[in-house]
């Protein structure tokens, strides 16, 4: 097993000054929720305090720490996500257009590579920070705070170190030897070195964080969806259990989480009338959201949203010239009632010249931004919408195709109107889901992890890609690019640890 460390230049100047997410202690902090800087010694004082800190790392899932334009914290490994995909495509504006073309994940230098790494791990530190400080101070606590804050760090910690080692490793296959070199799976806020854990072992350590965290917020409501909660705990688990093909238990999680979330937040699929609320409000126009970020309108992100590049109207340069398109051929798994085609002009707002790679442009109306100067919104990090796709996907990849129908039309009747029982069975009722989950979910992260997890090609052939652009149109599931680089700043402490595999 080789070792690793991590970035110095970032892990050990966020914790060696003594605070959480900062350098110093804002003196209005206390005014502040959620806050972004609370130092060691205060938030150690109080479970209040603890909590403060817990805030911090919420906000800074869309924070514009790393200088990288367009990379406003998860939002924006999202978009680099969906470009990665086969489901969006765009044209001219270069933003992001590394992640289109596959050049950052190979590319161990590039800050859109190391970015993701640092924020991840600096996540997962001051997690662990907090458990610490935790486990210090309150460990006798039984107060229902101190459990949150607990169950909270473990889902954090374990919801960063998944999507690393998606990012960093190859996928995991049920039922097959899952040794493969995986990442640190860190569980102390020290930065010292440490060897990479098997897939394996990554997996098996995110299920023990989640099932803690479970039993630590069971019956606890928070205030909000901006925190974690037993709803978004499951639901974590059964994003996991799915990218794991243990299919049954998947589909378990799936309801689980569905149950908790209409229980605490009263949670329910958006409805066909709120189809075009434009997301910017998802947590408070619809109930779709199970945990979101709910920024405010003072505190600006300026051209780190989300919105500044995946809606339609901001006025930006982003946008101006180089509006998100939805693949043509995924456009057409709609069936022409379906009420999500309102989520893409098939046009744009011109006639679009014929070219050799495009006929129509299918430019996204499904994320649009609060106006054209100002481009803060909400952002739902997990739908319900997300746990009834997969539950059924789930359920009918365990050969349990009643149930499989019975949480797909859950959905598909808020989404088309003429919705009716195709009478598929087995794989062509999932492949008929997956369908669905492509069009529901776009835009919002999962394409190309879903493609990993499945072993499937990235397949742009026949539809509206300029290869010119974009790079390519096809990728084999062995291709180089499925998984990203260890970053090089990582590596030069430890030269064996140039290969990824």
């Amino acid at each position: 097993m080789k070792n690793m460390k991590l970035f110095k230049h970032f892990a050990m100047g966020l914790l060696l000054t003594g605070s959480l997410f900062g350098t110093g202690c804002s003196s209005d902090y206390m005014d502040t929720v959620p806050t972004e800087s609370v130092s060691v010694t205060t938030a150690a004082e109080s479970l209040d305090n603890l909590y403060l800190a817990l805030n911090g790392i919420h906000r800074k899932m869309v924070s514009q720490d790393l200088s990288n334009q367009g990379m406003g914290g998860e939002p924006g490994f999202i978009i680099g996500r969906e470009a990665m995909g086969d489901d969006m495509t765009w044209d001219t504006q270069t933003w992001h257009q590394g992640y289109l073309t596959w050049e950052f994940p190979p590319n161990a230098t590039s800050k859109y590579n190391a970015g993701i790494w640092e924020t991840y791990y600096k996540f997962i530190l001051n997690a662990n920070q907090i458990l610490e400080l935790l486990d210090e101070n309150f460990a006798d606590s039984q107060e229902e705070l101190a459990k949150q804050i607990k169950g909270e760090c473990l889902v954090i910690r374990a919801w960063c170190h998944f999507n690393l080692v998606q990012y960093y490793a190859w996928p995991y296959r049920n039922g097959q030897d899952n040794s493969q070199a995986g990442v640190p799976y860190r569980t102390s806020s020290e930065t010292t070195a440490m060897a990479r854990n098997t897939v394996e072992e990554v997996y098996t350590k995110i299920h023990a964080d989640l099932d803690e965290a479970l039993t630590l917020l069971a019956g606890i409501v928070p205030n909000d969806v901006n925190h974690y909660s037993e709803a978004s705990a499951y639901g974590m688990k059964a994003r996991v259990l799915l990218t794991q093909q243990r299919y049954a238990e998947a589909a378990e999680a799936a309801v689980n989480a569905i149950n908790q979330a209409q229980e605490i937040f009263g949670c329910s699929i958006m409805t066909q009338s709120q189809l075009m609320n434009g997301f910017y409000e998802i947590a408070t126009s619809t109930n779709e959201a199970m945990y979101a970020a709910l920024t405010q309108s003072d505190q600006t992100v300026y051209f780190y949203s989300f919105y500044a590049y995946m809606s339609w109207n901001f006025n930006s340069s982003s946008i101006r010239t180089g509006i998100k398109c939805i693949s043509q051929s995924t456009y057409d798994l709609m069936s022409p009632t379906d009420l999500r085609r309102q989520w893409w002009d098939p046009t744009g707002e011109a006639e679009v010249p014929a070219t050799s790679y495009n006929q129509r442009v299918y430019q996204n109306r499904k994320f649009t931004a609060r106006s054209t100067a100002d481009a803060v919104g909400q952002f739902a990090f997990m739908r319900i919408s997300e746990m009834y796709l997969i539950a059924a996907e789930a359920y009918a990849r365990s050969g349990q195709d009643a149930k499989a129908k019975e949480y797909f039309a859950a959905l598909m009747n808020e989404r088309d109107p003429e919705y009716k029982d195709s009478g598929n069975t087995g794989d062509a009722l999932a492949e008929e889901i997956m369908n669905s989950r492509r069009i529901e979910l776009w835009g919002e992260g999962f394409r190309w992890f879903d493609l990993k997890r499945l072993g499937l090609p990235n397949d742009r052939t026949g539809s509206n890609f300029n290869q010119t652009f974009c790079g390519f149109l096809h990728k084999d599931p062995d291709a180089v690019g499925w998984i990203f680089e260890i970053p090089k700043k990582e590596t030069d402490f430890n030269p064996e640890m140039v290969k990824n595999y």
